[in-house]
C-alpha cells in the first residue's frame, strides 16, 4: 500500500512540476483509467511536425488515447486487434500502445505506474523501429526506461502476472509476452 500512495504522490509532484500531463479525453465520459504523458509524449501529440503527426494523423493516436482512458475494451491477440502489448526484454516493462490504423502505423511506448495507470514516453512510427528486435527498437525501448529513471528515479515500473493486473477491467485474458 505504501508504493500505491508513493506513486501517486510523485505522479502528482511530477504534473505540479510540469513534467508530466494528465491526459483527459475531449467527451464528458469520465475517465475510467489515467493516462500521463512526458514532455517529449506531449510533443509527439501536439507538434503539427512530428513524425506521428505527419505520417499517422494527430486524430488516430488521439483516438488511441482517449480509448485507453475510457476503459474501452483491452484488446491483445492479433486476432482481436491487439490494442496493447508488453514487450520483450530487456529491459523490462515496456508497453506500447498499438495505432495500427491508417497504414503508417505508431508504437506509443510507455510503462505502467500502478494498475490502470500508463506513463506514456515517447510515439514511434512502425516503420522507423524497424524489425523486432533491431537495434531501433533496442534504442526506443532503452529511451523509454531512461525516461522513466529521469522521472521517477529508483521507483521501479508496476509489474504483474497477467494482463488483469495491468488492466483491471473491460480486458481480454491474454498471455503477456517475455
Amino acid at each position: 500500500m505504501l508504493t500505491y500512495m508513493s506513486i501517486r504522490s510523485t505522479i502528482a509532484a511530477l504534473e505540479a512540476a510540469g513534467e508530466l500531463t494528465s491526459f483527459h479525453p475531449r467527451s464528458r465520459i469520465p475517465p475510467r483509467r489515467r493516462l500521463y504523458l512526458n514532455k517529449q509524449a506531449v510533443k509527439d501529440l501536439t507538434d503539427v511536425n512530428s513524425a506521428t503527426n505527419v505520417l499517422v494523423g494527430r486524430g488516430y493516436i488521439q483516438a488511441a488515447l482517449e480509448h485507453w482512458v475510457r476503459g474501452e475494451r483491452v484488446t491483445g491477440t492479433a486476432k482481436g486487434g491487439r490494442f496493447m502489448k508488453r514487450l520483450e526484454s530487456p529491459p523490462k516493462e515496456i508497453w506500447e500502445i498499438r495505432v495500427t490504423v491508417p497504414v503508417v502505423q505508431c508504437r506509443l511506448f510507455g510503462r505502467f505506474a500502478e494498475q490502470d495507470t500508463l506513463v506514456l514516453t515517447k510515439f514511434h512510427t512502425r516503420s522507423m523501429l524497424g524489425k523486432k528486435g533491431s537495434a531501433n527498437w533496442t534504442s526506443a525501448m532503452t529511451t523509454c526506461e531512461t525516461d522513466w529513471g529521469n522521472l521517477f528515479g529508483l521507483e521501479a515500473p508496476y509489474t504483474g502476472n497477467s494482463i488483469h493486473d495491468y488492466v483491471s477491467e473491460n480486458c481480454d485474458d491474454f498471455p503477456l509476452e517475455a
